[in-house]
């Protein structure tokens, strides 16, 4: 097969969500909204791939569930009060405005136009369009092809890299720009080694094109979530302090008090750092009803869901991963947004009719 040297990993779930939101008030005709907000997917990756000519290979991650709901609780979230969902995002409820079998079909429909024309989608069951991008940055990599992810969900920042065999991978949008991860001048050698100036070009080619570009510690969004949780997701955090005051209200761990450079798969280290932290002075005797062994507990959880990495992954969805570890290089989206905007042009002549 043919090797891509920039891939467009495309957040599929976002990017419906977010043209959605932006549409869904202005029609009155569901099925007109349905057959638009396909054309208007279609319409945003290829002002994208216009913005960056150079990428050539597009690849759509999409949803098909989350083995992470299956994931057993640990005994110490069994004590939450009678009735309360503490679910992997057991929390989130759609609105009740959106006919959502409809839009769901549209966006089942707009999948299988991108696999008919020959772009490469990736939806299955038990596997969210993050585990996806995990897979194919880390793969893509390995082949030596650099990545864009495009998205504005947080949690992917913590595939950004620039070294990883000679090889990039960024998260990028049109209203963050880039965000890379932090580096030193000798970090970007291979970059400006002969041998691999296309990278370089590849590299330059995105930033200039960007609005700006941002330098994170990609582990710290994986160990700040861990620890502090996130409501959105419906992920708790390890630990609750009480207040000083008679007041119920409670507090998660101060960021000051977080080790971003902890290796959150060593297991000693974790106990030590857990250990010290809660005997810290503003966290003894203060700390909800829960033991060390509990926190600790809840904290091989959180790794689980959070940590986009082969270690948090169950050997079923690694097999998965490897049937479809074949791809063919294709960007080819015009042809997709030619059958849509077909397809929407027969529709609103039928309507005219009636």
């Amino acid at each position: 097969m043919s090797k891509s040297k920039l891939t467009l990993l495309v957040d599929g779930n976002w990017l419906l969500i977010s043209r959605l939101s932006v549409m869904n008030n202005r029609y009155l005709d569901d099925f007109e909204l349905c057959q638009d907000l396909k054309l208007m997917l279609i319409k945003s990756i290829n002002v994208v791939l216009r913005t960056f000519p150079l990428i050539d290979n597009v690849m759509f991650c999409a949803d098909g569930g989350s083995w992470r709901s299956k994931i057993e609780l640990p005994k110490c979230l069994h004590h939450e009060e009678e009735g309360a969902n503490v679910e992997y995002k057991g929390t989130r409820v759609r609105s009740d405005d959106i006919n959502w079998d409809l839009v769901f079909s549209a966006y089942e429909d707009f999948i299988a136009t991108l696999q008919q024309t020959g772009i490469n989608t990736y939806r299955e069951k038990d596997l969210e369009g993050d585990d996806w991008m995990y897979f194919w940055s880390h793969e893509l990599n390995k082949q030596g092809t650099n990545c864009i992810i495009w998205s504005k969900d947080n949690d992917l920042k913590q595939l950004i890299n620039t070294n990883h065999n000679k090889c990039f991978t960024i998260w990028w949008n049109k209203d963050a720009g880039v965000f890379t991860d932090e580096h030193d001048e000798q970090d970007f050698d291979f970059l400006l080694n002969y041998e691999f100036n296309q990278n370089e070009q590849l590299y330059n080619h995105v930033v200039e094109k960007s609005i700006k570009v941002t330098k994170i510690n990609p582990k710290s969004i994986v160990i700040d979530k861990i620890i502090k949780g996130d409501q959105s997701d419906n992920i708790l955090p390890i630990i609750l302090r009480k207040s000083k005051t008679k007041s119920e209200k409670k507090f998660k761990v101060s960021t000051k008090d977080i080790d971003f450079s902890l290796d959150y798969y060593d297991d000693n280290k974790v106990l030590n750092y857990i250990d010290n932290l809660i005997n810290q002075k503003n966290y003894k005797g203060r700390i909800e009803d829960k033991s060390e062994e509990d926190i600790i507990e809840h904290f091989k959880y959180n790794r689980q869901i959070v940590a986009l990495e082969d270690k948090s992954y169950p050997q079923y969805v690694k097999d998965i991963f490897e049937e479809h570890n074949d791809y063919s290089v294709s960007k080819d989206t015009k042809k997709a947004e030619s059958i849509i905007q077909a397809s929407s042009n027969k529709l609103k002549g039928i309507l005219d009719l009636i």
